[in-house]
């Protein structure tokens, strides 16, 4: 951003300022478009009387807030509004926000500027629009914004990871227990899955988290500053170098929607990057979109998994590579991935969202995790 004054962002191709006053909050503008109908809320494209445009953050006022909604999105709106430099310029600055807890739910939000010429990198994956010399770039551009600009050193203090992971999955499946097609998974010691003899998820949860290597894993320093909810619909790129008559271009890439589901804002970097790659291999858009298949849940506790890569749809993900480059820049800010962990941290992540799914994508979230349980506790896994 050379040339760029402290605090000023290009808003549709007008330099503005997070401090700068104009009309704002929730039910103030012309709704343009929604970007993203999320679980608990939704991103809007706002346009305002003098013409300039914003994105729009809030809560669902006709949704239930769920387990996380309203407590994340306060959370996001404090991380964003309380970062130091220089991480601050690798997101969007907060222009506006508000929180009225007069209403029920609680109507809770936030606006930032709108990149008129950015486009998020979910979109340019899933429609195959880059080359791969392009992709790379993109990965460098991203690891050097996360490891260089975002982790940093958290305060001393907070809930330790492992502690966090055992208390949402515990609540997790025993939200997922009132559905009968899912207990009988839930309360297995022992299933066959895809061929093979493993522990049902509670019971592989249980026998990973004995492990004192594993835990000093997920405890262990580094502690950072993460991001939380990386993936790539949540990085945004703006493809040109330049943008026409732009005077001072904005950034090539930015950061939105940060802090997990769950509330995750520190932990280890490793945390980040299972979430990335999650996405970026093309498995979080097939459960997501169902692109897989599930079986077993008939009561022979005989169940199977698996996704469809041959589904075109897929295809961008199977000819590019969005993730290799990114993950050695990975390795070599913070050495060889622990894959125990990393299975842990991932199956945390389908389970959380299993809760918020239903259908197919809820059976195969919550075998996937079964899988990533066990293999995280691989080393206790009985003979």
């Amino acid at each position: 951003m050379s040339g760029t004054l402290p605090g000023e962002f290009w808003l549709d191709g007008v330099m503005t300022s997070p401090t700068m006053h104009m009309p704002a909050g929730s039910g103030v503008g012309r709704v343009v478009r929604t970007l993203k109908d999320g679980y608990w809320d939704r991103t809007e494209v706002v346009e305002y009387a003098d013409g300039s445009f914003r994105v729009r953050k809030s809560s669902k006022g006709d949704a239930p807030p769920g387990p996380w909604g309203v407590a994340a999105l306060r959370k996001e709106i404090e991380y964003l509004s309380t970062l130091p430099e220089p991480a601050r310029e690798a997101f969007p600055p907060v222009l506006a926000a508000w929180d009225d807890t007069s209403a029920e739910p609680p109507r809770v939000g936030y606006e930032m500027p709108f990149y008129g010429h950015h486009i998020d990198a979910g979109e340019l994956a899933r429609k195959g629009t880059l080359a791969q010399a392009e992709i790379d770039l993109y990965q460098e551009t991203l690891a050097e914004v996360l490891l260089e600009r975002v982790h940093a050193p958290a305060a001393p203090g907070g809930q330790p990871l492992s502690v966090h992971i055992a208390s949402v999955v515990k609540d997790a499946l025993c939200a997922l227990e009132a559905d009968p097609a899912l207990a009988r998974l839930i309360r297995a010691e022992s299933i066959r899955l895809n061929g093979e003899r493993q522990a049902g998820p509670r019971a592989a949860l249980a026998s990973a988290l004995t492990d004192r290597a594993l835990v000093a894993a997920l405890d262990g320093e580094p502690q950072l500053r993460l991001h939380g909810d990386l993936f790539l619909e949540n990085t945004l790129w703006r493809r040109a170098e330049r943008v026409p008559s732009a005077g001072v271009d904005p950034p090539r890439l930015l950061l939105i929607d940060p802090v997990s589901v769950a509330g995750v804002v520190h932990g280890p970097p490793l945390f980040d990057l299972v979430k990335y790659e999650s996405y970026a291999t093309g498995v979080l858009l097939a459960l997501r979109c169902e692109w897989v298949d599930v079986g077993g849940f008939d009561g022979a506790d005989d169940y199977w998994n698996r996704v469809r890569w041959e589904s075109a749809e897929l295809t961008p993900f199977r000819t590019l590579d969005w993730h290799r480059r990114f993950r050695c820049a990975f390795e070599a800010k913070y050495g060889p991935v622990n894959r125990r962990a990393y299975r842990l941290i991932d199956g945390y992540f389908s389970v959380a969202m299993a809760v918020n799914t239903s259908g197919t994508q809820r059976r195969a979230r919550l075998l996937k995790a079964t899988q990533d349980f066990n293999a995280a506790g691989v080393e206790h896994r009985p003979r």
